[in-house]
């Protein structure tokens, strides 16, 4: 019998907006890796400067969500952008 793959992927890209948009992908998880990269340097710069912590010892998530085509249109444009 012959059958379709379903294929996703994880972190958004233009190329994957694009493939979601044309049905090739069916979802992607989205980590929101630009904050995984911000997000550590300005937690840094909040503790050294101020003593600032945030998680009380446990994970700041960034994501993760999930991207599809009911909500790819939300954030193609950051994606497109490299900023989600």
């Amino acid at each position: 019998p012959s059958s379709s793959p379903t294929i996703a992927t994880f972190d958004l890209n233009a190329d994957v907006v694009e493939k979601i948009k044309s049905g090739e992908i069916e979802f992607a998880v989205d980590q929101q890796q630009y904050q995984q990269g911000y997000l550590p340097i300005v937690m840094l710069k909040l503790y050294v400067e101020n003593a600032n912590t945030l998680g009380g010892g446990q994970p700041v998530l960034t994501g993760p969500g999930f991207v599809d085509e009911s909500n790819i249109d939300d954030v193609a444009k950051y994606a497109e952008r490299g900023t989600r």
